[in-house]
């Protein structure tokens, strides 16, 4: 039972958690109705061997992208958290903006920079072989999640005493040796957080799969789950696949522990050295193996939002963007005031119940109600997608208007665990002493809340805000499912381009969804110094 003094946080946090409960199990529970309701179904989907195959390599996938993600982060976290230089800090933000990335824009980054008739292969005069292969989405994988591997190794390696390797050098160690002994066991659970983090990420992976990978021997889970619903015409089978697919998810996360409370770290006042000759080089060097793999795909897209495929200067993308399409479904201006709607109503609901939830859990120090709200997580967008269209078969009115409402429910179910765990840190530092001695000059709980913890909420509050929109605003494979043709967004309008070979037109469109994704996140993290991740 909570104590008396936690009651109030209790009450606060409990429409919120009903809430968050209500919109996540709806279409779950929709998805496990649709799968009971073919006899057998569900033994044949848990028993087929292909289910298995598929399976195995959404694990293999997932782990190798993790896997090599947190290899290759780990020399960059290690001279980042022990050198200052200039042009260090810009690539630490620009780490944690990448978190936020929208897959769609890795997608036709990597397309337009890395394709048969690619710039890299017109550059090199070579044939590079690189899309439409296993590689390719591991490739894809890596691009997104080495930046979420690099920042948080790095902000653990900046928030933790170094006296270990300092004690190890003096007694003649040398730096290998430091490292295994010292320095790892120091990482270590911070090295097989982000691992876990990542294969999270990649395991229900489907628009680059879908649109990297090109073939069904790569499909993953939520791949599959897509392909039996809309190509296989057969919903009760990838429910049941859905089931199998949250089932295992859940069980990852439930092992790992993802969720569970960090073991406090006592911060200590960081002191870099400053490059000279050689490691002045070597910093040089590391900037730019990072900007020569990050930056092209982003900046093909925008020069192929001014030039044509023969390499001529146009702006019709640009003037194409106003204009109706030629299907009469929608404009593109239309797409960007759907998306910046959504992503503002989701990340706004998702923020303000995110608040109470971490409040309380802070205050009852509670490591349960941190695993269980990233719950979520174990649903992929496509199987979440699918429990809402199940869900909106069964509602007597299918309108516009419905389908706008079930695109918010699942943005706001997508991004919920994000501005939870975004602002959990935020509520576990405020002082204890505040409160208490609030309480001692008369106030309540209320009013301590209101006037005193609330405001030290908003640094937190505002990153939240900004993280969950960014989220939001480059979701698409559950809008895909849900729009049914009514709710067209920036990710989606791409897509659709990109099947069909627009790419100049979705390279414009995805300029803008860049830019309003960068915006707001440093609108997010000004006057702010801690990454999103923490």
């Amino acid at each position: 039972m909570p104590s008396s003094d936690n009651r109030y946080y209790l009450k606060n946090a409990v429409p919120a958690l009903f809430i968050m409960a209500a919109v996540f199990l709806l279409p779950v529970g929709t998805v496990f109705l649709k799968a009971f309701s073919v006899p057998g179904e569900i033994g044949r989907t848990f028993t087929d061997r292909y289910t298995w195959r598929i399976l195995l390599f959404t694990v293999l996938e997932s782990s190798v992208s993790a896997l090599i993600s947190v290899v290759i982060a780990i020399p960059f976290a290690l001279f980042f958290s022990r050198y200052t230089f200039f042009g260090r800090r810009a690539l630490l933000t620009v780490s944690d903006a990448a978190f936020a990335m929208p897959a769609i824009l890795a997608v036709l980054g990597f397309v337009i920079y890395y394709g048969n008739n690619g710039v890299l292969n017109r550059l090199l005069s070579a044939n590079f072989q690189i899309l439409y292969s296993f590689k390719a989405i591991i490739l894809a994988h890596v691009y997104l999640n080495f930046p979420v591997a690099f920042s948080l190794i790095t902000s653990a390696l900046l928030s933790s005493s170094d006296q270990g390797e300092q004690a190890s050098r003096l007694l003649g160690a040398s730096e290998i040796r430091t490292f295994f002994r010292i320095t790892l066991p120091r990482m270590w659970g911070t090295v097989i957080s982000a691992f876990t983090l990542i294969f999270l990420f990649c395991f229900p992976s489907f628009l680059i799969v879908m649109s990297l990978g090109g073939n069904p021997r790569f499909f993953t889970m939520e791949a599959e789950i897509y392909k039996r619903t809309y190509t296989d015409v057969n919903p009760s089978s990838a429910a049941s696949l859905s089931i199998f697919s949250f089932l295992i998810m859940t069980l990852i996360l439930v092992l790992s522990g993802y969720g569970r409370s960090q073991d406090k770290v006592q911060r200590r006042k960081v002191h870099l050295k400053k490059t000279r000759g050689r490691e002045k080089a070597l910093a040089f060097v590391l900037c730019l193996l990072i900007l020569l793999f990050m930056a092209p795909p982003m900046l093909s897209i925008v020069h192929r939002s001014f030039f044509n495929r023969d390499g001529v200067f146009t702006l019709k993308a640009w003037t194409d963007i106003a204009r109706r399409s030629s299907s009469g479904a929608g404009t593109s201006i239309r797409a960007v005031v759907n998306s910046l709607a959504v992503a503002f109503a989701s990340s706004a609901a998702a923020v303000s119940l995110a608040s109470s939830i971490a409040m309380d859990s802070a205050k009852r120090k509670s490591t349960f109600i941190a695993l269980l709200t990233s719950l979520p997580m174990a649903v992929g967008s496509v199987s979440l997608g699918l429990g809402f269209s199940f869900l909106s078969a069964k509602l007597p009115i299918r309108s516009t208007a419905m389908s706008y409402v079930l695109v918010f429910l699942a943005h706001l179910v997508v991004v919920m665990p994000f501005a939870i765990r975004t602002i959990l840190p935020g509520a576990r530092k405020i002082p204890q002493r505040l409160s208490l001695a609030a309480k001692t000059m008369g106030g309540c709980d209320r009013e301590i809340y209101r006037k005193i913890e609330y405001p030290l909420l908003r640094p937190y509050r505002k990153r939240a805000l900004a993280f969950s929109f960014a989220l939001s605003l480059g979701e698409v494979n559950a809008t895909l499912t849900l729009g049914e043709g009514r709710v067209t967004t920036i990710p989606v309008l791409i897509y659709k381009m990109i099947n069909q070979y627009n790419y100049q037109g979705a390279s414009a469109l995805a300029v803008i969804l860049m830019a309003v994704a960068v915006t707001v996140f440093a609108i997010g993290e000004s006057k702010g110094d801690e990454s999103v991740l923490s």
